[in-house]
């Protein structure tokens, strides 16, 4: 008796969609934009809350490192950030850690995740031709990222992952301690300017940050990746470059 319940069922339900039915009503409505909605928060990253918590105690631990290579220690430790998951290599930094200048990028690619440096692949050696053009060269600067892992795909950082790792290069700009920050592309400026206006409009300006209690002069540029594309915007970049150079020495 129940089998012929079930199979009569199951064929009442291949007729009703074959009919085109795709819901079945009931006694009470359905508030479909409130499924949708919880369906939205189930999906939605962790909240800001949970991050501001998460970075008090990633702050707490990172007051009591004093030297670059305890915070370089302390980042291949960290597990804060869900990219480092998937990367071979957390990458550092590279460049003279006693430069007064420190550029910083996005987040690694796929060269420098394998390589465990910044700005390796493609772009770097544009970096490396833009530094040489103001007589300028790696041993003479500090790069970094604001994030450490390379993110799958090289797709862009999200924010929730660039607010996770805010607190690491808050402290790596701190230990650096340089006169010049110039922030490489339209990533990095947002993640520490905070300011939405497109890096067309806001490259080649001075802006004054406050670095864990300090004040430095940062100045966004394009990013080398982004020149590749756009071989015309180079003249841009190398305004900005002479400018960062010569406030070093006025």
């Amino acid at each position: 008796m129940v089998k012929k319940l079930i199979k009569s069922s199951i064929q009442t339900l291949r007729v009703l969609k074959e009919s085109g039915v795709t819901d079945n009503l009931t006694k009470f409505p359905v508030n479909r934009f409130e499924i949708k909605e919880s369906k939205r928060r189930a999906n939605t990253p962790k909240s800001l809350d949970n991050i501001e918590v998460m970075n008090v105690k990633t702050e707490k631990q990172l007051s009591k490192i004093t030297t670059i290579e305890e915070l370089k220690t302390y980042i291949q430790n960290f597990k804060g950030c869900p990219l480092h998951k998937e990367a071979t290599n957390a990458v550092f930094s590279d460049g003279n850690q006693n430069s007064k200048i420190m550029l910083i990028g996005e987040a690694p690619g796929h060269d420098e995740d394998i390589e465990g440096k910044p700005f390796v692949g493609r772009s770097g050696k544009l970096l490396d031709k833009m530094l040489n053009a103001i007589n300028l060269d790696r041993g003479k600067v500090y790069i970094a990222n604001i994030i450490p892992w390379r993110p799958p795909a090289n797709r862009k950082p999200t924010e929730e992952e660039i607010n996770i790792c805010l607190p690491l290069i808050y402290k790596h700009i701190e230990l650096i301690n340089p006169k010049v920050l110039l922030l490489l592309g339209s990533t990095s400026t947002y993640a520490l300017l905070k300011d939405k206006t497109p890096i067309t409009k806001i490259r080649g300006k001075w802006f004054k940050l406050n670095i864990n209690g300090k004040y430095i002069q940062a100045m966004p540029t394009f990013h080398p990746a982004f020149l590749l594309r756009q071989q015309k915007q180079k003249k841009y970049v190398w305004e900005d470059l002479q400018n960062v150079r010569d406030s070093i020495n006025s």
